[in-house]
């Protein structure tokens, strides 16, 4: 998904598939490879106290800490790699960007606040900004800025609904939860109103031009609106909701793609 929307975000910067769209897609994959793993020595501890992460490779003791700190240093400097190669200044302050939110804001801020899914959509939301940089474009095109502020309204939910899915696992290696500081009920409001802005966003998008056919545009309502039906009306089980919120924003980023492939 990462490097999927950092390729999309390339294409949208400039249509003719080139190195610069392999260099985003694999500085954003790599990048985020990295990140993960070094969350993971981070929270090595935490993760031993959870069934849904005690049998990841360093609580499960597959991997001793120094391994896993020396393999998350290096896919982060190979992700960095990537982006130095594009030759673009921004590319390389938003990869720094993700490296310092993610595990250095969003990380240690999960255990004070249940709104850490805020401060840690940011991170989530710049692939497509990193692509477009590396493939020549502006950081501050209003094309790009939208489809980032999309991916951020995404982000947010995505995470809610997982931290909602395993509230009491998280609650026991001390993160804090919506469900647990405000209620269930809240929760859901919570998750309902940002899913509601994101698939409001998604439906703006295809008047914001970012699409050159009609057709692919068109393609985009049809995944858009069922999914949208989906999240906020028909179905209650947060399974469903995750994994359709999931589908709808990696079938966006796969027409983005595909639509400037249609025109190279």
């Amino acid at each position: 998904m990462v490097g999927l929307s950092a390729f999309a975000g390339a294409c949208l910067s400039y249509h003719h598939i080139g190195f610069h769209h392999l260099y985003a897609m694999l500085a954003a994959t790599f990048l985020s490879f990295g990140c993960s793993a070094l969350n993971q020595f981070q929270e090595r501890d935490l993760d031993g106290m959870m069934e849904r992460t005690k049998k990841r490779p360093l609580p499960s003791g597959n991997l001793m800490p120094k391994e896993v700190l020396v393999l998350s240093v290096s896919l982060i400097l190979m992700g960095m790699g990537f982006i130095v190669l594009s030759e673009s200044l921004s590319a390389i302050l938003i990869g720094i960007f993700v490296i310092v939110g993610y595990n250095f804001l969003y990380t240690p801020f999960k255990r004070i606040s249940p709104f850490s899914v805020m401060l840690g959509s940011f991170s989530g939301a710049v692939p497509p900004l990193l692509g477009y940089t590396m493939a020549g474009g502006s950081p501050f095109d209003v094309k790009i800025l939208l489809v980032s502020a999309t991916l951020y309204l995404w982000q947010t939910p995505h995470f809610a609904i997982l931290a909602d899915m395993h509230a009491d696992d998280y609650i026991q290696a001390g993160f804090k939860t919506l469900r647990h500081s405000y209620g269930e009920d809240k929760s859901r409001l919570f998750i309902s109103v940002w899913s509601a802005a994101y698939f409001a966003a998604l439906m703006f998008l295809p008047l914001a031009d970012i699409y050159v056919y009609k057709y692919t545009m068109f393609a985009h309502i049809a995944v858009a609106l069922p999914a949208a039906f989906i999240v906020l009306f028909y179905s209650d089980n947060p399974r469903i909701r995750f994994h359709t919120l999931n589908l709808s924003a990696m079938m966006f980023f796969l027409l983005l793609a595909v639509d400037s492939m249609i025109v190279h």
